[in-house]
């Protein structure tokens, strides 16, 4: 759909032996006080989310993960739930199915097919609500793919997913559903 929206935020890479022109491979450092307003410390902790899963790949795991987090400082401590679940392991179907409707912190219910498209399709509430299209996700790659679905994308003809999937069958927006979740990596 989009180009991954795991993608890390980088900073210029100091010149030197071995330079190669590229980007750094640390992350920045980050915020050690917050933001004033919710929209800026939830961007903070979703971009330190993304640094911390480049983070446990290429250094010492959880334990370098958790440094990282403690040194951001104790007003991450709300989203922590979010910075954590965004780590999770790509799961089965049936496993995103089974917390979903549970309130979990970190997590949001997601509509495969989603809610007001399709209503606007016909859809029926049962189909729409229904434990087939509702599976608990991570909320910040809850958000990275509802943000998809509102970008212009080559692959749909230069519609957004959402535009494309005007007046197609429920059967091709579960499809496209399932490949925004393991194109985000939600679903294995």
């Amino acid at each position: 759909m989009v180009a991954n929206g795991r993608a890390a935020m980088e900073r210029p890479a100091a010149a030197g032996i071995g330079d190669n022109g590229g980007p750094s491979l640390d992350p920045p450092e980050p915020p050690k006080e917050p933001s004033q307003d919710k929209p800026s410390r939830t961007q903070a902790a979703k971009a330190l989310a993304k640094q911390l899963a480049l983070q446990a790949l290429r250094r010492a795991g959880p334990v370098g993960v958790a440094v990282l987090a403690i040194e951001a400082g104790h007003w991450l401590y709300s989203e922590s739930p979010s910075i954590r679940s965004y780590q999770d392991e790509p799961k089965t179907f049936a496993e995103l199915q089974q917390h979903a409707s549970k309130r979990r912190p970190g997590y949001e219910d997601h509509h495969i097919v989603e809610r007001g498209a399709g209503g606007r399709e016909g859809f029926s509430r049962a189909q729409i609500d229904g434990a087939d299209n509702v599976v608990s996700v991570p909320k910040y790659r809850h958000h990275e793919i509802t943000g998809c679905y509102a970008k212009k994308n080559p692959q749909f003809g230069g519609l957004s997913p959402r535009q494309y999937l005007q007046d197609r069958s429920w059967a091709e927006q579960v499809q496209i559903g399932h490949y925004a979740l393991r194109r985000f990596g939600v679903l294995k």
